[in-house]
């Protein structure tokens, strides 16, 4: 899901009416993970006949989102890892930080305080 800054994919993304809000990319109401795939969804419906143009579109091009500092240290502090824009703790995978910083503090708390050393 990594997205850099592509000047050319940007442009094709904006004339397919596709953006990319930091984490997904999106045509319309759809949402996905790799920008190949929305560009693809996006070409078949332009091509399709009769397709309309939305006159609300937008073209918006953000930057990858990234953890700060500070949201990086609770992932630590949890065991919380990111990959391919996700986030892990033990099996379970997140689109949102949000969702795996509850899910972790939950388990955390149910664990109960470590055990201390001898």
């Amino acid at each position: 899901m990594m997205a850099t800054h592509d000047p050319m994919l940007a442009a094709t993304a904006a004339a397919l009416e596709v953006t990319f809000d930091g984490r997904h990319y999106r045509f319309r109401q759809f949402r996905y993970d790799a920008a190949a795939d929305a560009l693809c969804y996006a070409r078949l419906q332009h091509d399709r006949p009769g397709f309309r143009p939305d006159p609300a579109f937008c073209p918006q091009w953000l930057p990858p989102w990234q953890p700060d500092m500070e949201q990086l240290t609770q992932m630590r502090v949890l065991g919380i890892s990111m990959q391919g824009g996700r986030f892990g703790f033990g099996p379970y995978r997140y689109d949102r930080l949000e969702d795996a910083v509850a899910f972790a503090t939950q388990m955390h708390i149910r664990a109960g305080p470590a055990a201390e050393p001898d």
